[in-house]
């Protein structure tokens, strides 16, 4: 099995169990990712990384997720 086939194999059952496909399926508005990422920085998981990201890294993987 390759990479490929395993991420094939997670969006075909991520359709099959309804999971939504990005942020926009949850009803995310661009306007809404600087808030989004400014809480992000606030949670404690992010203390344990080595880099922290920065506001402007975390609204790009919010972006990316659209």
């Amino acid at each position: 099995i390759t990479g490929a086939d395993s991420i094939s194999a997670i969006r075909e059952l991520a359709g099959k169990v309804n999971i939504p496909t990005g942020l926009k399926a949850l009803n995310v508005r661009e306007e809404d990712i600087p808030v989004l990422a400014a809480n992000a920085l606030k949670d404690a998981c992010g203390l344990t990384n080595p880099i922290q990201a920065t506001q402007e890294e975390i609204e790009a993987i919010f972006r990316s997720a659209m």
